[in-house]
């Protein structure tokens, strides 16, 4: 199938062989008389089918359903909703009325416009931009209602069409909505609303007609992008199916701006984007699809080159100032001969015009040849038109530019084109153009304009406008103008081009210039007009050729023109000349053109009579369209009867109130009704239509009242089924229930009686039904569930009638039913759950805690009484009882609420575990913070310590945590369940849904196949805020869907654990100020901020709440908890840190993961870091454990701007382990503290404080002391070195001299102590002056100077300095101070070992692998890392806890030994080595009877025991070869052998504490006493290396052996001793003792040399004693160490 489009006239050339060409009146439809208007059931014998785009739109609209014109009254009244396959003309002659075109918009529209914007626009521009842009652009399709908005509009500035300015479109947009105001109210369209409402439709697929396979558009360049997208809906052959011809250069049509350019952007964006997702489209077989070329028909068959050379110079022109104006094609040729145009030049000053035509215009009588039929004037405008007339009267065709196009002339004269231009001089911009081209010669003007786009933008218009006329011509083209001046630039063009030749006008040319013609050429060219819309011209041709038919026809049309175009301005005028119009119509036989004249005039009765009486049977329906438009509705009637337009004849019938008249109508039909083809459908087409009737009948009557004729009526109808509906919609329900009974329709007249509400004649009517499934059929859906329910429990149906009070949500009445048919545990729960959500969301309730109300305690009855000896399930009976009493609101006991808690895990009754749970943790947060108990250890089993405590009716700070967090993990698990709900595999959190059901008063509805949750009570607040659109009712039932329940859930859970989290944190931290306020322990008060911070971060970091409303106070607990746990974690004082429970705390991950939160928090600041954060920092990395990669990565980067401290971080980051021996760390750690001290700290905002830095210096010292074979500590520092989860003793030791190091600690603190002012300012910026604070500072700045004493040898001046000033001494614990003075002539190790004694911070000697078994002192802790590998183990050393006497510390007996050769004075440089072991006196003096006081069976087992004392230790020894030939037995006997270990430490406990209070203080009483204690650490560090595993035990069997060894070497000198203690009726032996004296008395001189050595040396030794062989020898030539004179056995100071 074929479509061919042309615009609105058939356009093109007529052959001069043509002479039966037929004329076509204004809006004729004759030649479409066989084409109906649409695209469906076109007659074959139409194809191709050759169209106006006019008739397309009309076809169009009537395919796709309704029609846009039904919007207008008129049109819809004549039309009754439908399109018939022909409009009227009487409806189309409606419709055109209707339209806005140009000339309408110009002459009615634009006067009435804002008169500010209309004088700087032209109203033609202003139609364009409206119809081809705002509404028909390539843009306007994509905007949702197809129109471009405002900021679209204006920015179209920016593109092609940039030839109005932003300003100017605004101006026209404001003129657009001002239009668009005033057409909706005129009850107008234009083309282009048509359009768009077609593409509306269109879209959504409602286009019914046939597909066409090819279509051809002429004259494409008269169409807007909008219009032309249409064709995509009618041909899918997008491939091959479409050909567009037409002319840019030719877009002079107003409203219209063209490109083909755009056409191929159109053609791929809306025809072949849209067909690669249309899966039916028959054209995706093809292939791909692509865009075809333009191709341009350059071989020119009419018109001469000499005239297209011309036009190729204008188009050049377009090509140069408008590029994107124009498609760029290449130049049209022709093998046509002609001459060149002319340019006329007249040589007497005188009007080319009368020159040629003369000045009498119509000469009286005959006519001058003048101008012939293929002969034109060309002009301008109308008023050039009506001047040039008026010279030439009837002599010539004078026609307008915009008239001329789509017609052609053999000649033709361009008349005073450039002289009427409004571009006026403004057309020397050509110069600009030659000058490019260098065509410029001596004679151009000096100066002219250069183009700009804003300035000529009307130039572009001219150009095509001249383009046009110069392209009319076939054979000759003269050009004459008035004006000089304004024509010679382009004249210059044409001329330096040699495309034109000059010739004078005289009377010779004027006379060659005229050419004759026949009455059949001013015949065929007057038709040619006609069908222009030329009726002046044409009239004028008529007349020439002595046609008066069609001379009268013309005029008519043309008069008939002149009112339309009158119709706004003047329309008085407009009707005379209709009417004037209408009468030359009649008189020339024109019947229909008359008709539809006097339908614009409105005289509708006239333009009947007329299709009545003079046009046929063919116009009956026009005749009574227009006689139903007069309102003559019994006429129209009649008309539409006799042409069989039933549905109008019945409709005036209506209108007129002749119902009669329709009924016999009616009747009428039927009886003369024939068998025929179709008659079927037109029988069927009949009832519907009666019926349509009938109703309007039956409607009549209904509003006059008339009951008894309406029901005549009614009873008429065709069918029961239009009988109900008519009554029904017009309240008629007892008429109809009457009509229902009398049928026997007991079901219909229920439902009627429904209607009514009438329930009793309602449920008569139901009890009368056949079947108990029709009844629940019918009150089910009538939503008659009470009535339902009710007779279903009288039938004893009870599992039906709990069925549908699960439908009502009626649960008290369901769980009766469910209780009547034996299903016990369903009815339980349902009044359980009743009870629940009553006692949570009723009216009022805000949720938690638990609420009374009526019944209450009655339904709990009911619920156990249910289950009571009714099941045999004992464990529902008691699963019931336990839920009753945990929702009822009697008071219970921590014990009974606990005792609740464990049941219900017994019985796993999740319900009654949580509630438990919630009540146990409310009786926390609700008592006093003083009623709460405090631990002062770590408990290691929460819930047995929880189980405990509440059972004795207590809260602690733990149960507090623990509560918490059990009803809050079972929550988080309850939102698990929600975020499973989508994906519905949340099996495992089940039972936390059916909870959060319960709990929320939820019940689960499967509807297949979608699930949906009602609500027991919609007004709970737990749906407080959910959007009411998210609730779907039906009558009393509200229910939600899966996505709106879980997400309200998710909401109300999120804000209830924020609400029990918060105050949970106040709590606790009520707790805390509490433990502040009466100073309980440093532990208390750290578990607190513990539990703050462990809250806090769990509610902050919880992907399922929302923390925004809490946000602020949550950041100012965390912040809290950070400030105090840094404070505790590095107090001044210790003492504090240094208790067992407080090292025990700090070893879990809590404590890490708080003091790592700390670090982020110093090093997340977005300012550069002070020394006062990275000092904090870096103390935190002391104690954090083993840092990730990327908080490194973190610490450096921040660490950046400070060099030293960030090779400090580096470094650090290099190493693993226990950090012991790193020389490069230990000198990076030195730089960046001496950088430091060295800052300015008065400029520092944030500097680090003496606290901070002292605490640096300690780690510093530690971190030295490290690098020596063995060094000296204090408890406490050696605790905060080794607390951290990840530290080990795998370290190697790297032997350097470290004077430097001990000299910067030295100087550090002389200077602190020496620049009083300043420390004193540094201090008081600190608030380190207090009497609390500034004592312990000093302290520990002393005890830090002495342990470089004691490592390095040096300083002692300095010790010895600052003890001596009062402002120091007086600062110190009196025992302290006292002790380090007061022993001038003692070894300075054991007398630091003392006063560390004295303020609880006991010495620790740190062997790293020396042999350090001569060094004696027994005041100080021996840690030989060589057998302790652990940080548990280290610890245990420091705190043993089986020593009941010493309190932590070995060797509590204070020696009174003169050997000391290391002293206080200055002048000693002793490095502090202890006390050589003396020789072993007559232990039988020593040890008598009284030492035997220990208990009578202690004393058998430890005799016991020691029996196999010696022996045991010879389990390992090594051969001659060095290798341990048992290490297998001993590996799987180790087990035995740390049993036997362990009873053997408590022997030599048992005997040192018996010499302890013996108080055996002569010199060699205390040398056996420290042997004894000696091979105690021995014992132990050998029980704890026995703790290994057979794989280290195998790997460390020579550590192992040497430990052994070194117990044997110890039996020559104490088993006499142990002998006389534990074994009755042993003596000593004399041999034994003797031979040890003269050991010792040996060796006495080689003693005196190695002491000589010491003290003349010391720094040297000290040096060489640590780390070199030379210091190995020394320590072994001490290993008897001798005494000074002095009184033996019990002589000496007591303490």
């Amino acid at each position: 199938m074929h479509c061919c489009m042309y615009s609105f006239s058939c356009g093109g050339n007529i052959s001069a062989e043509n002479r039966s060409i037929a004329m076509h009146d204004i809006d004729d439809t004759t030649e479409f008389g066989d084409i109906p208007d649409r695209f469906i059931d076109i007659p074959p014998k139409s194809y191709p089918l050759v169209i106006t785009f006019q008739k397309f739109l009309m076809m169009l609209d009537g395919s796709i359903g309704n029609s846009y014109f039904d919007k207008f009254h008129e049109v819809r009244e004549l039309s009754h909703g439908k399109t018939g396959i022909l409009r009227s003309s009487a409806l189309q002659a409606l419709i055109r009325m209707k339209e806005i075109n140009y000339d309408l918009f110009n002459s009615f529209y634009w006067p009435h416009f804002n008169s500010q914007l209309t004088k700087k626009l032209d109203p033609s521009a202003v139609f364009t931009e409206i119809i081809s842009h705002i509404k028909g652009g390539l843009r306007a399709g994509e905007a949702r209602d197809g129109k471009l908005s405002r900021e679209d509009y204006v920015s179209l500035s920016e593109g092609r069409v940039s030839n109005l300015s932003q300003e100017r479109r605004c101006m026209i947009y404001d003129i657009f909505l001002d239009y668009e105001k005033k057409k909706l109210v005129n009850g107008e369209f234009d083309l282009a609303d048509l359009v768009v409402d077609l593409h509306r439709r269109l879209r959504d697929g409602s286009y019914e007609g046939e597909e066409m396979d090819f279509v051809y558009i002429d004259e494409v360049q008269d169409l807007t992008m909008r219009q032309i997208a249409l064709f995509k809906y009618i041909c899918r052959n997008f491939d091959e199916g479409f050909v567009f011809s037409g002319d840019t250069a030719q877009t002079i049509a107003r409203g219209i701006d063209f490109r083909f350019q755009d056409i191929r952007y159109l053609f791929y964006k809306e025809f072949l984007l849209e067909i690669k997702s249309d899966g039916n489209d028959r054209a995706k077989d093809k292939g791909q699809q692509r865009i075809s070329n333009i191709f341009h028909l350059n071989q020119n068959f009419r018109t001469h080159a000499g005239v297209l050379k011309l036009a190729q110079s204008v188009i050049e022109l377009l090509y140069r100032f408008f590029p994107l104006s124009i498609d760029v094609l290449s130049p049209e040729t022709s093998l046509i001969y002609g001459e060149a145009p002319v340019l006329l030049e007249s040589g007497n000053d005188e009007n080319a015009i009368i020159t040629i035509f003369g000045n009498s215009g119509n000469i009286g009588g005959s006519m001058v040849v003048g101008f012939g039929a293929e002969q034109v004037i060309l002009v301008r405008d109308e008023f050039a038109k009506m001047e040039i007339s008026d010279h030439v009267g009837k002599q010539a065709l004078v026609l307008t530019i915009v008239e001329c196009k789509g017609l052609e002339f053999q000649d033709v004269l361009l008349y005073n084109f450039f002289g009427t231009s409004p571009l006026k001089n403004q057309w020397r911009v050509v110069y600009d153009y030659m000058k490019e081209q260098n065509l410029l010669d001596n004679t151009a003007p000096r100066s002219f304009p250069s183009f700009d786009k804003a300035k000529h933008n009307i130039l572009c218009s001219e150009l095509k406008q001249l383009y046009v006329a110069i392209t009319r011509t076939r054979q000759r083209l003269w050009i004459c103008e008035n004006i000089e001046e304004f024509s010679r630039p382009i004249f210059d063009y044409w001329k330096k081009l040699c495309l034109v030749q000059v010739r004078k006008l005289d009377d010779s040319l004027a006379q060659a210039m005229q050419v004759a013609s026949s009455k059949e050429e001013w015949s065929l060219r007057g038709i040619k007009l006609f069908n222009e819309g030329n009726f002046e011209m044409a009239t004028m041709c008529f007349e020439r050729a002595g046609d008066t038919y069609r001379e009268k026809w013309a005029k008519a049309a043309g008069l008939r023109a002149a009112a339309d175009r009158m119709r706004g301005s003047n329309s008085e005028m407009s009707r005379i000349v209709l009417m004037e119009a209408a009468e030359i119509y009649e008189t020339i036989g024109r019947a229909e053109s008359a008709a539809t004249c006097f339908i614009e005039l409105k005289e509708f009765q006239r333009a009947g009579m007329i299709y009545l009486e003079k046009c046929g049977d063919s116009k009956l329906e026009d005749a009574g369209d227009c006689f139903s438009l007069a309102g003559c509705w019994s006429l129209a009637a009649d008309v539409y009867a006799r042409g069989n337009y039933f549905s109008k004849c019945l409709s005036v019938c209506t209108n007129g109130k002749f119902f009669d008249m329709g009924l016999q109508f009616i009747q009428y039909w039927k009886q003369n009704a024939t068998p025929a083809v179709g008659m079927a459908e037109r029988s069927q087409e009949l009832n519907e239509i009666e019926q349509a009737f009938l109703e309007k009948c039956a409607l009549h009557y209904h509003e006059l009242k008339d009951k008894r004729t309406m029901m005549k009526c009614v009873k008429a109808f065709n069918s029961m089924d239009s009988i109900r509906t008519f009554l029904r919609t017009g309240d008629y329900l007892d008429e109809l229930m009457s009509l229902e009974e009398e049928s026997g329709n007991y079901m219909e007249a229920a439902t009627i009686a429904r209607l009514k509400g009438d329930l009793r004649s309602m449920m008569k009517f139901v009890k009368a039904f056949n079947s108990m499934d029709s009844i629940r059929t019918f009150l089910r859906t009538g939503g008659y569930l009470d009535e339902l329910m009710l007779l279903e429990d009288e039938s004893g149906n009870f599992m039906e009638a709990a069925t549908i009070a699960n439908l009502k949500g009626d649960l008290i009445f369901e769980a009766d039913m469910l209780g009547k048919a034996g299903h016990f545990k369903d009815a339980s729960r349902l009044i359980l759950l009743f009870v629940l959500s009553n006692s949570l969301w009723a009216s009022g309730s805000k949720g938690w805690p638990l609420k009374k109300f009526l019944q209450k305690e009655e339904l709990l009855t009911k619920a156990k009484m249910i289950t009571e000896n009714k099941s045999q399930d004992d464990v529902l009976y008691k699963s019931v009882c336990m839920e009753a009493s945990v929702l009822t609101n009697q008071e219970s006991s921590l014990y009974q609420m606990e005792q609740h808690l464990s049941a219900s895990q017994r019985i796993k009754n999740l319900r009654v575990e949580i509630f438990s749970a919630r009540k146990i943790l409310d009786v926390h947060l609700q008592s006093e913070p003083s009623k709460y108990e405090w631990e002062q250890e770590l408990v290691s089993d929460l819930m047995m310590h929880a189980t405990d405590t509440i059972t004795r009716n207590r809260c602690s700070v733990e149960t507090l945590i623990y509560f918490w967090s059990f009803w809050k993990e079972n929550i988080m698990n309850i939102f698990k369940y929600l975020r499973s709900l989508e994906t519905k595999h949340g099996n495992e959190y089940k039972s936390y849904g059916e909870f959060c059901l319960d709990y929320l008063g939820v019940q689960r509805r499967e509807n297949n196949p979608n699930t949906n949750y009602q609500l027991l009570n919609s007004d709970a607040h737990w749906l407080k805020g959910i959007d009411n659109r998210s609730l779907q009712r039906n009558g009393n039932i509200v229910s939600m869907d899966v996505p709106h329940f879980a997400s309200a859930a998710q909401s109300y859970w999120s804000s209830e654990v924020l609400f029990v989290g918060m105050k949970v944190l106040e709590k606790l931290e009520a707790l805390l100020k509490l433990s502040i306020r009466n100073s309980f322990s440093l532990f208390c008060q750290s578990m607190a901020v513990l539990h703050i911070f462990e809250v806090t971060k769990v509610l902050m970091e919880s992907e399922f709440l929302d923390q925004n409303y809490h946000s602020r106070a949550l950041q100012k607990f965390l912040a809290s908890s950070t400030k105090h746990f840094f404070d505790y974690v590095f107090p001044l004082d210790w003492r504090k840190t240094m208790a067992e429970n407080m090292i025990a705390l700090r070893g879990t991950d809590l404590s890490n993961n708080l003091l790592k939160e700390i670090l982020i928090e110093n090093i997340n600041r977005t300012d550069k870091l002070t020394y006062g954060q990275i000092a904090r920092v870096v103390m935190l990395v002391f104690v954090s454990g083993k840092l990730t990669e990327e908080l490194y990565e973190m610490i450096a980067k921040r660490f950046n701007e400070n060099r030293p401290w960030k090779g400090f971080i580096d470094k650090l980051k290099e190493i693993t382990g226990s950090r012991f021996g790193e020389v490069s760390l230990v000198f990076n750690l030195q730089i960046a503290l001496e950088d430091t001290y060295r800052d300015n700290w008065r400029k520092e905002v944030d500097y680090v404080s003496p606290h901070c830095y002292v605490y640096l210096v300690e780690r510093f010292l530690f971190l030295v002391s490290t690098c020596q074979g063995h060094f000296y500590t204090t408890k406490s520092s050696l605790v905060e070195m080794i607390i951290c989860q990840d530290w080990n003793a795998n370290s190697s030791i790297c032997s350097v001299y470290s004077e430097g190091f001990h000299d910067f600690i030295a100087r550090f603190i002389d200077q602190f102590f020496f620049n009083r002012g300043e420390t004193s300012d540094w201090l008081m910026k600190f608030g380190l002056t207090s009497r609390d604070c500034y004592p312990l500072l000093v302290l520990r700045l002393v005890i830090m100077l002495s342990l470089v004493c004691v490592n390095s040898g040096k300083h002692f001046r300095l010790l010895s300095n600052l003890l001596g000033r009062s402002d120091i001494s007086s600062q110190l614990p009196w025992a302290f101070c006292n002790t380090l003075r007061g022993r001038r002539n003692h070894n300075f190790v054991n007398v630091l070992a003392e006063a560390l004694g004295t303020v609880e911070n006991s010495l620790v000697m740190v062997n790293l692998g020396n042999d350090c078994s001569q060094i004696l002192c027994p005041d100080a802790i021996i840690i030989n890392m060589k057998f302790i590998q652990r940080r548990e183990d280290v610890l245990r050393m420091l705190f043993p806890k089986n020593v009941k006497d010493t309190q932590g510390q070995v060797g509590s007996v204070k020696l009174e030994t003169t050997s000391c050769s290391g002293s206080l004075s200055p002048d000693s440089n002793d490095i502090g080595k202890s006390a050589l072991r003396p020789s072993c006196s007559n232990l039988a003096g020593m040890v008598d009877q009284s030492l035997k006081i220990g208990n009578q069976n202690e004393d058998g087992d430890l005799q016991k025991s020691y029996g196999h004392f010696w022996e045991t230790f010879d389990a390992l020894k090594s051969g001659e070869d060095g290798k341990y030939e048992n290490a297998t037995n001993f590996t799987s006997n180790a087990p035995q052998i740390k049993l036997k270990v362990e009873i053997f430490i408590r022997v030599i406990e048992a005997a040192l504490t018996r010499l302890n209070q013996k108080n055996l203080c002569d010199n060699e009483g205390g040398i056996l006493f420290a042997d004894a204690n000696s091979m105690l650490d021995e014992l132990k560090q050998l029980s704890i290396a026995l703790d290994a595993s057979d794989q280290e035990l195998e790997n460390n069997i020579s550590t192992l052996g040497e430990l052994f060894q070194k117990l044997r070497e110890r039996r020559p000198r104490l088993q006499p001793f142990l002998d006389c203690m534990f074994l009755q009726n042993v003596e000593v032996p004399k041999a034994s003792v003797a031979s040890g004296t003269q050991s010792n008395s040996n060796k006495e001189d080689e003693n005196k040399d190695v002491e000589s050595s010491v003290s003349k040396k010391g720094k040297k030794v000290a040096t060489s004693a640590s780390n070199s062989k030379k210091g190995k020898e020394t320590n072994k030539a001490k290993e008897n160490s001798k005494s000074k004179k002095g009184k033996k056995g019990k002589g000496g100071r007591k303490k």
